[in-house]
């Protein structure tokens, strides 16, 4: 069974982003932005898969090839936990950017999304993309800086 060029999409996205998050967040730190990042963004993923694949039916992965167990990607949510330990490294302190850093990458994410659905791995309900569906990001990102900056003694101090 032969690899296509298709099916490296998510293990070069995931390769990538590991590499900047051991590039970009300190040694250190890096243990409890990945406590963060798993709890959040890769837990948080295989729940929202779960909810909107595998039970409500409004999303579905495809071409899984070797990554596919028991209904998901199996990078996806190491990818979410990436991805989430990166957002959280770089939450500004300004709450107005606050704002609009959560918005931003829930556009990144709706991006990301369209991305992996024109190259054939991924397909939804067209009424689903792109409001509800970025409504759903951005509240994920919102909640994640919100738990983050309560719990993290590595929050921002907000001016």
């Amino acid at each position: 069974m032969a690899v296509t060029a298709v099916e490296l999409a998510y293990p070069i996205f995931v390769f990538s982003t590991l590499i900047l998050a051991l590039i970009m967040i300190p040694r250190e730190l890096f243990r409890e932005y990945l406590m963060y990042g798993f709890l959040i963004g890769g837990l948080g993923d295989v729940f929202n898969v779960t909810l909107l694949q595998n039970i409500l039916g409004i999303i579905s992965f495809k071409n899984q090839g070797i990554f596919y167990v028991l209904g998901h990607h199996a990078l996806s949510p190491l990818g979410w936990t990436l991805a989430v330990m990166l957002f959280l490294y770089f939450i500004p302190r300004r709450r107005l950017f606050l704002f609009l850093y959560v918005i931003s990458w829930g556009l990144m994410a709706l991006g990301f999304a369209y991305i992996v659905n024109n190259i054939g791995l991924f397909d939804f309900q067209s009424w689903f993309y792109p409001l509800p569906a970025w409504i759903i990001f951005t509240a994920w990102f919102a909640a994640a800086a919100w738990l983050f900056c309560k719990t993290s003694s590595h929050a921002p101090d907000f001016e």
